[in-house]
């Protein structure tokens, strides 16, 4: 629902309560453990903000989970972002095997596209190593891959 919300763009803000893991995946930061495409969808479309937590003693019956309550307030996604298609594209195809290398990751998705060398030097040019893993890179670090990927595509 959450996604829908946001990819339709008809909202200036939507304040939701949502379970508390699930909202702070929403709002990880890279290199965090929630970390992944659902907090950068979330990021790309919204600035994001915990507001309070709700505890099930709040609720009849008594649920087994806190609660959190969320605001998601609307932002214009950056031009530098590029072609959001190709943008989510690369940073889907960058989590679709968390314990791989970035590198890894990205050749599986792109091999038809980009030979590994070509990703590597992408990622070389963002000033990456090509150790590095995708729950690393911020929503700007995975612009700037994703520009330099479709640029020697």
């Amino acid at each position: 629902v959450i996604t829908a919300l946001l990819e339709a763009d008809c909202f200036a803000s939507v304040t939701v309560m949502i379970q508390r893991e699930a909202a702070h995946r929403i709002c990880a930061a890279p290199g965090t453990v929630n970390y992944g495409v659902f907090a950068i969808l979330c990021q790309y479309y919204a600035d994001v903000e915990l507001l309070f937590d709700v505890p099930s003693s709040c609720f009849l019956p008594a649920p087994k989970v806190t609660s959190t309550v969320l605001r998601l307030t609307a932002k214009t996604p950056s031009p530098e972002f590029g072609d959001r298609d190709w943008f989510f594209r690369v940073v889907r195809a960058a989590f679709s095997q968390r314990r791989k290398t970035l590198l890894n990751s990205l050749h599986a998705s792109f091999s038809s596209q980009l030979s590994k060398e070509e990703i590597a030097a992408a990622i070389r040019a963002c000033g990456f190593p090509e150790t590095v893993r995708g729950e690393r890179l911020s929503l700007a670090d995975f612009s700037a891959l994703a520009k330099m990927m479709q640029n020697r595509d």
